[in-house]
């Protein structure tokens, strides 16, 4: 009896270890399969997370970037005594301040206007002297304002200047620096609407004016410090071949409006007055030939 209940037990053992060592194999699958789902689903937290975390330095360098560039923008050049005179009205001229700046002359009815674009980070009031210079020969002249004093960012305002004076038959645009670039680009846009583009110290972007039965005027100084000069000789290849150019001998950037040195500029070596009314009395003898 001892050796039967002996020999049974010792037969159940041998059973229950090759179950074990059979089962092993399979708990190993099972164990190490939920190792690899554990790992899996880890990874996909990290990368979640990574993901998160990648985002959120993307916004946080997007909304630092917008900021500065709102800061840059706003830290524009500021109009200068002589501009604030020209902002008043007089006997020859009347200046109102609405959408745009506009000057119109009292002793005629123009049926001439000139749109001109500040440059860029320039306040547009800062080229009344040369705006209102001009509209006292009987042209009536609009400054535009653009969003955050860059043309760039508001390139048809010149259309809503159009639009609300009807009695205005012939039109020029025009700017400076990078305003003239986007004065010229309305105006190989909006061909029907323009006859004539005024560049100071600039130049297109492309060769569309070359194409087009519109006159241009070029002017800039000798002692433009921030102009690309080699830019500004190539562009008069992309220029129609009977456009005006004049160079003011002494004149710089900044003193085509009343805003103060510019930075990168030269010292202009003639006086600002002298610079102004060179470009005025150019820019007039440029009007007065455009056919109405």
């Amino acid at each position: 009896m001892g050796d039967d209940a002996e020999s049974r037990e010792k037969k159940l053992y041998e059973t229950f270890s090759i179950t074990m060592e059979l089962e092993r194999p399979i708990l190993n699958d099972e164990v190490e399969e939920e190792n690899k789902t554990r790992e899996k689903n880890n990874k996909k937290i990290i990368n979640h997370k990574n993901i998160k975390n990648i985002m959120r330095w993307i916004l946080a360098g997007l909304v630092i970037a917008i900021i500065g560039f709102f800061i840059w923008a706003n830290n524009s050049y500021k109009p200068q005594a002589m501009a604030h005179l020209a902002l008043v009205s007089d006997e020859s001229v009347i200046v109102n301040k609405d959408k745009f700046i506009t000057f119109t002359p009292t002793n005629t009815n123009p049926t001439k206007g000139f749109i001109f674009y500040p440059g860029a980070k320039v306040n547009p009031e800062s080229y009344a002297p040369i705006c209102k210079d001009i509209a006292k020969k009987g042209y009536k002249v609009f400054i535009v304002e653009p969003t955050l004093n860059l043309a760039i960012l508001s390139p048809n305002k010149a259309k809503d200047v159009i639009k609300e004076n009807s009695d205005i038959s012939t039109w020029v645009v025009g700017g400076h620096s990078l305003g003239g670039t986007i004065a010229a680009k309305f105006a190989s846009n909006n061909r029907t609407l323009v006859d004539g583009v005024v560049l100071l110290a600039s130049y297109p972007m492309n060769d569309d004016l070359k194409s087009l039965s519109m006159d241009v005027i070029s002017i800039w100084g000798s002692k433009d410090g921030v102009v690309n000069f080699k830019s500004l000789i190539e562009s008069k290849e992309k220029l129609p071949s009977d456009a005006t150019f004049v160079e003011i001998e002494g004149g710089n950037h900044a003193q085509f409006g009343d805003y103060g040195k510019q930075k990168g500029d030269n010292d202009a070596i003639i006086n600002q007055e002298k610079q102004i009314d060179i470009t005025s009395k150019s820019i007039v003898k440029f009007l007065d030939k455009i056919k109405q």
